[in-house]
């Protein structure tokens, strides 16, 4: 027993001792944590500044003239174009050209086999030589001329029978000779009058086969002669040369094929000029036709073949927006309006000196129409389209950006004409647009607004 109270007072005191070295440890940290109060807390952050305005760049809205264009969606078409066909048939045994280059009105192109054609024109060569010795002979037939001498022979008998008769007449009526002589003179003249009459009929009857054989001939001479036309066509045909100056395009049929007659062998055009055609409504044909640019001489010039007479220009704008640099002309247009669309088509004649255009290209021609003064322009940068609707960003006098949307015609320069939406001298945002959001005041930087460009082409 005194052994099991002696170990439970041992461990009561380890307990114990425990317990006081905590109590120590707290009011230790106690006495830090009040030392630590009487030297001051440390000081709380304080809120940040706020940040300074977003420096951007402004331009003024400026006034100026701009031109006024119709503007119309076009295609290039050649003034020629040409498909190259085989009148003939046979293997294409050249090719003398290089596809898509420029070839030169009367240039030999291609050549099919020759041989077979050579060989006809021989042959109708030769018939043509014996339809001519066939006319020869029958030029020279001696039948009419045998017949003609037999009957001045049997003339001659004719007339002295006749003179015989009337000596025998006389004779008799003097009782010189009998009766019986006299008979037998006139049944000899009766006999050579029917050998006349006779020999005459073979006259005839050889003069006209004369004529008939020489004509046959003839007719002879003139079918060998067309059939040596006929060879020799059909010779020519086997080469093909250029009709027209212009660029032939990718070939049909390779060289070593058999081609068929009225085959395409390829197609060419001309390039220079090239025609602009395009569909005008009836209000802005009237509207051309009152400035000028296409005007009822004009019309009446292109219906006799005849260049226009005026030289008012039409603008070339190219699939990736540049100005063609060469103005077109009034063409022609179309002989009526299209009652679907009330639309007439139109076509300006360019020049192509630099083979930039193609036929098949789209792009637009415009005309101007007039000068707007006194429009607003806005550079381009400071515009931007969302949803097709046009917006710039406006810094107004108290440094406050607002958010405008405007109405605004094409491109002019490095300007957009505004027609409502911001007013001349208003600040609009260049740069830092992305930076700024309406209501917010930001610190703009004046940049000069880019240069006008010039005015080109008089209004009439």
């Amino acid at each position: 027993m005194d052994r099991i109270r002696r170990q439970v007072e041992q461990s009561l005191g380890v307990a114990l001792i425990r317990w006081v070295v905590l109590l120590a440890v707290a009011g230790l940290f106690v006495v830090l944590g009040s030392r630590m109060a009487l030297r001051g807390a440390p000081p709380r952050p304080q809120a940040s500044a706020a940040p300074p305005p977003p420096a951007v760049v402004v331009t003024p809205a400026i006034e100026g003239t701009v031109p006024v264009y119709d503007e119309n969606v076009a295609q290039t078409i050649a003034v020629q174009t040409v498909q190259l066909r085989a009148q003939i048939g046979g293997t294409l045994e050249q090719v003398l050209f290089k596809e898509g280059t420029e070839v030169r009105r009367g240039q030999l192109l291609f050549v099919i086999d020759q041989r077979p054609y050579l060989a006809a024109l021989q042959s109708a060569e030769a018939q043509l030589a014996n339809a001519h010795a066939a006319l020869t002979q029958a030029q020279e037939q001696v039948q009419l001329g045998q017949a003609e001498a037999q009957l001045a022979a049997l003339r001659a008998t004719l007339l002295n029978a006749q003179q015989q008769v009337a000596r025998d007449r006389y004779l008799v009526a003097q009782q010189a000779i009998g009766q019986q002589q006299l008979d037998n003179d006139v049944a000899a003249e009766k006999a050579a009058a029917a050998n006349v009459v006779a020999q005459e009929a073979v006259v005839r009857n050889a003069a006209l086969s004369t004529r008939i054989g020489v004509d046959q001939a003839r007719a002879g001479v003139q079918q060998a002669e067309a059939a040596v036309m006929q060879a020799q066509l059909n010779l020519a045909y086997t080469t093909v040369r250029a009709p027209v100056d212009g660029v032939v395009g990718l070939l049909s049929v390779d060289q070593g094929n058999l081609v068929a007659p009225n085959q395409v062998l390829a197609t060419m055009s001309s390039v220079d000029p090239m025609i602009a055609q395009f569909n005008v409504s009836e209000l802005h044909l009237n509207q051309l036709a009152a400035l000028g640019l296409v005007g009822q001489a004009d019309v009446e010039a292109a219906k006799a073949g005849r260049p226009p007479q005026k030289t008012s220009a039409f603008q070339l704008i190219l699939a990736d927006g540049t100005v063609y640099p060469h103005p077109g002309t009034f063409r022609t247009l179309n002989r009526a309006v299209d009652p679907s669309s009330g639309t007439i088509t139109v076509q300006a004649l360019f020049p192509n000196p630099e083979r930039l255009l193609r036929p098949g290209m789209y792009a637009r021609v415009r005309a101007k129409l007039q000068d707007r003064p006194n429009t607003v322009l806005v550079p381009q940068a400071a515009v931007q389209e969302i949803q097709s609707a046009r917006t710039v960003f406006v810094v107004g006098p108290d440094n406050t950006v607002a958010l405008r949307t405007i109405t605004a015609g094409d491109p002019y320069g490095a300007f957009f004409p505004v027609y409502s939406g911001v007013r001349a001298g208003e600040r609009v945002i260049v740069e830092g647009l992305q930076k700024v959001r309406p209501g917010m005041p930001v610190t703009p930087a004046v940049q000069p607004a880019p240069p006008l460009p010039a005015l080109s082409g008089a209004t009439k």
